[in-house]
């Protein structure tokens, strides 16, 4: 017999103790992570602890996705304690400004991968002719 079931972002289905991911992001950069499915939060300047504080204490977030921008506005010590939590995971993010700018990020995201897995990752671009098989 299956597990008791949840309602997860977009109404979808989800099994009970499975963890989810929300993003916070400024006012007019969410609509490539909503066509992703994800559940995306927009905070104007001035609402960012509020909203940070709300998703921290939410059992179902794994991962809380939180634009490098944004992320500042929270103080030093609330962030300390999210991160003594453990979960949700807080990952800093940049969204790119310029059409060729890449997103900054990687060496956070590497450490997390290090300190989760044991041993270093290297992450490789998009797009960089590495992939398997070429």
């Amino acid at each position: 017999m299956a597990g008791p079931i949840g309602t997860g972002a977009a109404g979808a289905r989800e099994p009970a103790g499975r963890r989810r991911l929300a993003v916070v992001v400024r006012p007019g950069d969410a609509l490539g992570f909503r066509l992703a499915g994800a559940r995306v939060e927009e905070t104007a300047p001035g609402g960012e602890v509020a909203v940070f504080r709300r998703l921290v204490a939410d059992p179902e977030l794994g991962v809380l996705a939180v634009e490098e921008e944004v992320l500042a506005a929270v103080p030093v010590r609330l962030l300390r304690r999210a991160r003594e939590r453990r979960l949700p995971v807080v990952l800093p993010f940049a969204l790119p400004r310029r059409w060729s700018e890449e997103g900054r990020g990687r060496a956070y995201v590497a450490a997390l991968i290090r300190r989760a897995v044991g041993c270093g990752v290297k992450l490789g671009g998009a797009g960089t002719g590495r992939e398997r098989g070429r």
